[in-house]
């Protein structure tokens, strides 16, 4: 797998402001929900529980790991399709499809080796939602725990 640099991965994630984001902290392993917020040259910006705070971004240093909570491609309704095809420039489709939560094909810049790679492939993102997460992660914990 082809590693992301910092300033590529904030490519990705400002595509993706607004939706939500899991932060696992690899400091005490604690799981946190959150939305992204924004992005800027090496954090992303988080809202949890309506406090925000800026999460760094280092190439040869990993404080937590963060991934986008999307959905594949599959789920997409013929509602939501209609809706996109009815847009006024065929352009707009990928950045509609992004705004509600869907993992799309990246584009970071010409020849780059995760072009046309969908986020969840890049390991930045997860399918599952939150109480997914939440109940494999107790699970996990009561399963080491014994």
């Amino acid at each position: 797998m082809d590693l992301l640099c910092v300033t590529d991965q904030l490519i990705i994630f400002s595509r993706y402001i607004g939706q939500q984001v899991m932060i696992n902290s690899l400091l005490n392993n604690e799981i946190t929900i959150g939305t992204l917020a924004g992005t800027k040259q090496s954090a992303i910006l988080v809202t949890v529980d309506n406090v925000s705070r800026w999460i760094p971004f280092y190439d040869d240093f990993k404080v937590c790991e963060v991934k986008l909570l999307l959905k594949p491609l599959k789920k997409l309704t013929p509602a939501i399709i209609a809706t996109a095809n009815s847009l006024p420039v065929q352009a707009f489709i990928p950045p509609y499809y992004q705004q509600l939560g869907f993992d799309m094909p990246v584009f970071i810049v010409p020849g780059h080796t995760c072009n046309c790679r969908y986020v969840q492939e890049l390991n930045l993102a997860d399918y599952r939602t939150p109480g997914e997460i939440f109940q494999q992660n107790a699970l996990l914990l009561a399963f080491e725990s014994a």
